[in-house]
């Protein structure tokens, strides 16, 4: 049995002597890519996906389909891309296949001391519009706004994420911003 000090020097190694490990057989080297990327990918599929059993499903396939497929990795080098693209597609076939998306709306942090019936109201009412102006966003908005502000990923995570630059995520990210105020109008604007 490994010692929980293996298990970490099994995470700090570099990606391509652990890809190359796990070529090889060694299914710790492999959990240890697994330990270091899966919350990217759950945060990846919830954006996508907007439901939790949906996420942790898409996420438990991407890394079975990239155990099942290491041999086809070229350049042990470029593991996080290669996983994050097949995320991506099996994220694309999941909303291909699902005609009606059913949604978990983002939760919210509740209020500290004890609100008001009518302020738990307001609150849900509001909750409820922001569920919605951020669902109307553009896909290509909506999933990084989700993964930065549900699911507290780096522009850089979310980049590599989406295969496209740092720089396109801020832009990304601030356009949506723009969107939902525009939406929203006035009395969100604080």
């Amino acid at each position: 049995m490994r010692s929980l000090a293996l298990e970490r020097m099994s995470v700090d190694r570099p990606d391509e002597q652990l890809v190359n490990a796990a070529r090889a057989g060694d299914r710790a080297a492999f959990s240890a890519l697994f330990a270091r990327d899966r919350d990217l990918v759950y945060a990846y599929a919830y954006a996508r996906l907007l439901n939790r059993e949906d996420a942790e499903d898409a996420m438990q396939d991407t890394f079975i389909r990239a155990y099942q497929s290491l041999e086809r990795l070229r350049g042990a080098g470029a593991w996080q891309p290669w996983l994050m693209r097949i995320a991506r597609n099996l994220c694309h076939d999941a909303l291909r296949r699902k005609r009606v998306r059913r949604t978990e709306p983002v939760d919210p942090e509740w209020l500290d001391g004890g609100p008001s019936p009518e302020m738990l109201l307001v609150t849900a009412e509001r909750r409820r519009e922001l569920n919605a102006a951020v669902e109307a966003l553009p896909e290509k908005y909506r999933v990084p706004l989700l993964m930065r502000f549900a699911a507290g990923r780096t522009r850089r995570e979310i980049a590599v994420a989406l295969g496209v630059p740092e720089s396109t995520i801020i832009g990304r990210m601030a356009r949506a911003m723009r969107l939902l105020r525009r939406q929203l109008g006035e009395e969100w604007r604080g």
